[in-house]
């Protein structure tokens, strides 16, 4: 299960570098489509004022053409690239993108309809804007193929089927015949392009899970931990939700590789990481080699009572395991383990206390560590808890202990 969040969490920023590379690239499609929405217009009016036609759907055409390319940039700018965002957000983020890109080229492909000229020259000039259009759109790839396609579609096949239906020389079907061997180019290397980039976005997912992921245990290193514990911090302080830390550390290991051997530490370390999952059953659940023989488990959304309890379901689930420890006074190995969890308050709570002290994401971890000491101190293989704030307690204790130890 550790193992899966590992990927996921990797997944979901691949995600978000590919819809970072849509917001870098709205300038440029932005200003590009301004521009050509331009070059159409000074071609219309100049059809206009040579043969004295009006298109009353002109006007129409171009001022919802121009309000979606600014709605999309606003859009665009709403996202920050430097941000941490869920999967959902992110995935809706997209999805919005594609739908508006979606219609604005729908409204473009509308104007080979609209605004197609008798003239030869200026349907080709037309084809060509409209080409440029899809140009601008290429990086809809690094999200969807299939949406890149349907860009194709909506921008060219109502082009093709004003030519095909009002040629009237050759000249009108070599260009539409021009136009489907340039979109069939189009198709194919779109799909070239999607595959390079699937491959890319693997192989990086692949480097990503290496560099996130503790080489023995298979589950997620310090590296990882930490920065998913950020981000999930973040958003604990948001929604006013609990948060829990467990932090456990192997009974008397260092005794367990002097007298088992490295090879052995290595397998119970391997078999500890694998009782995880008896605490991680949710996606947002994260367990993480911490240190040589310490693991940490976050549990967003975790009030103390639960934490507690799952606690317990490690503990005894690693006891089960009947590793022999002759170094351990249980004959077998076991884990003592830290619970700390805190609680942001709503605002009706903070109101009644105005002393409320403030919170930071060291004080869960320092609580959790401080827990896991008094449980190593009160006999090992069992869990002691600390809430946020608690700390002063647990350090007089700590002092105490190692006067004491200090005495003897």
């Amino acid at each position: 299960m550790s193992s899966n969040t590992v990927q996921s969490g990797v997944m979901t920023e691949i995600k978000q570098e590919q819809v970072t590379t849509l917001y870098r690239r709205t300038s440029l499609s932005f200003w590009g489509n301004l521009i050509l929405i331009a070059i159409v217009s000074l071609m219309f009016f100049n059809i206009h004022n040579s043969d004295g036609s009006t298109n009353p759907y002109f006007i129409v055409w171009l001022a919802s053409l121009v309000l979606l390319c600014f709605y999309r940039f606003h859009v665009c700018r709403q996202f920050n690239p430097g941000s941490y965002y869920e999967p959902g957000k992110i995935v809706l983020w997209a999805n919005k993108y594609i739908l508006i890109t979606t219609i604005i080229n729908t409204i473009w492909g509308a104007s080979g309809i609209i605004l197609l000229s008798s003239n030869l020259a200026e349907q080709a000039l037309l084809a060509l804007i409209l080409f440029s259009v899809l140009l601008f759109s290429v990086s809809v790839l690094a999200i969807s193929r299939l949406s890149f396609a349907i860009q194709v579609l909506a921008v060219l096949v109502p082009l093709l089927i004003s030519l095909i239906a009002t040629s009237t020389h050759q000249g009108q079907q070599l260009l539409a015949f021009g136009i489907a061997i340039l979109a069939t180019t189009l198709f194919v290397v779109s799909d070239y392009i999607h595959t390079m980039l699937i491959e890319l976005r693997d192989t990086q997912a692949s480097l990503s899970r290496q560099a996130n992921s503790d080489a023995l245990t298979q589950i997620a290193n310090r590296r990882y931990f930490d920065q998913t514990f950020k981000n999930e911090w973040r958003r604990t302080l948001r929604d006013e939700l609990p948060i829990s830390m467990l932090l456990v550390d192997i009974d008397n290991f260092k005794q367990f590789n002097e007298l088992q051997g490295e090879r052995a530490g290595d397998k119970c370390l391997k078999a500890i990481a694998s009782c995880m999952e008896v605490v991680t059953r949710r996606p947002g659940d994260l367990a993480a080699r911490y240190s040589g023989e310490e693991f940490a488990v976050l549990l967003p959304n975790t009030t103390m009572e639960n934490a507690v309890m799952l606690a317990e379901k490690l503990r005894s689930k690693v006891e089960m395991l009947q590793l022999p420890h002759p170094g351990s006074s249980y004959n077998v190995v076991t884990v003592s383990i830290g619970v700390s969890c805190c609680a942001p308050r709503t605002d009706a709570e903070k109101a009644d206390d105005a002393e409320e002290e403030v919170m930071y994401p060291a004080m869960l971890m320092n609580a959790a560590d401080n827990a896991m000491f008094l449980a190593k101190q009160q006999g090992q293989n069992r869990i002691a808890e600390q809430k946020c704030g608690e700390q002063r307690l647990a350090q007089v204790l700590q002092k105490y202990a190692a006067k004491e130890a200090s005495r003897t």
